[in-house]
């Protein structure tokens, strides 16, 4: 096992990319943003996912955001870097960038747009292992990029390269494929996309939980994890029901979830309430309701 894949468990928050009115990335509500996240218990962190909205970052704004994570929490905790676009050599130089900024690892989709066989994705990803000067992880996210990448098809990755993946399929039998197909001693490492069922599947073999929701509440997600490892079910599950019951809560509020966990933290003194258009920033009205709606769950 290297050890990259020996520092990825438990909470690794998918951090939510501060940005000013104009859309720049502030790199202060990074750092604040980074720094909550690791206090709170959390093992590590992913810049610029499908949380970070990264596809609505201006390119030039990537550096900022990485470089503050980077500086604020990479002597504590693993900072693994999204990168992928449908451009290969576009993915290639963002990989490249991150690591020259100091990125622990990079968490890499498949090029989206066109359906790709599964060949192709184990192609893709061999190309990207041998460019990258850091470990490469899948991001199996098909619901986002159309490409699902089969159970079959981990092991072939592993066999190149590739360190990891997080699955965000949402289907926690997908997962557990993931799993079977890799088999017991595989020092492949599973990562689940959210925290709804990460105490089951941490009782099946993944090893951490990368999502948004512990931008907001961090302690929740992260108390599930050393509960577990503890040996304390009954605290772990108990945790994983709060934890639940909060995300009910929170993405009950607005239909884009990084306007909502912004708006909350906006009103922590975080980071500002803006994401990145097309989508829209909640009013203010809405985010007093929004942090009014999840107080009781936040460390203030």
């Amino acid at each position: 096992m290297t050890s990259f894949q020996e520092r990825l468990r438990g909470s690794i928050p998918a951090l939510l990319t501060a940005l000013n009115q104009d859309l720049t990335v502030d790199p202060e509500g990074m750092g604040k943003v980074a720094r909550r996240v690791i206090d709170g218990g959390s093992k590590g962190v992913v810049v610029l996912g499908t949380t970070g909205e990264f596809g609505g970052i201006d390119d030039d704004q990537r550096e900022i955001a990485i470089r503050a994570v980077v500086d604020e929490v990479s002597a504590e905790a693993p900072v693994i870097v999204g990168c992928g676009q449908p451009n290969v050599r576009r993915t290639h130089e963002q990989v490249v960038a991150a690591a020259d900024l100091g990125a622990d690892g990079i968490l890499v989709n498949p090029p989206f747009y066109f359906p790709m066989t599964q060949d192709e994705v184990v192609a893709f990803f061999a190309d990207l292992v041998t460019a990258s000067p850091v470990p490469v992880m899948l991001y199996n996210i098909p619901s986002m990029t159309a490409v699902s990448v089969e159970p079959a098809t981990i092991p072939r990755l592993r066999d190149v390269g590739v360190q990891g993946t997080k699955d965000s399929s949402g289907l926690p039998p997908n997962t557990l494929a993931y799993l079977a197909a890799l088999g017991p001693d595989s020092d492949f490492r599973v990562v689940v996309g959210g925290e709804p069922f990460f105490l089951h599947l941490l009782e099946a073999g993944v090893c951490a939980t990368t999502g948004l929701m512990p931008c907001v509440a961090p302690q929740m997600a992260a108390g599930i994890y050393q509960a577990f490892v503890e040996g304390d079910h009954k605290a772990a599950f108990a945790a994983q029901h709060e934890a639940n019951a909060f995300a009910a809560a929170l993405r009950g509020l607005h239909a884009f979830a990084p306007a909502t966990g912004k708006a909350v933290l906006s009103r922590l003194g975080v980071m500002e309430k803006w994401v990145a258009p097309p989508k829209t920033s909640l009013s203010d009205e809405e985010a007093d309701r929004a942090f009014e709606g999840v107080r009781q769950w936040l460390q203030e």
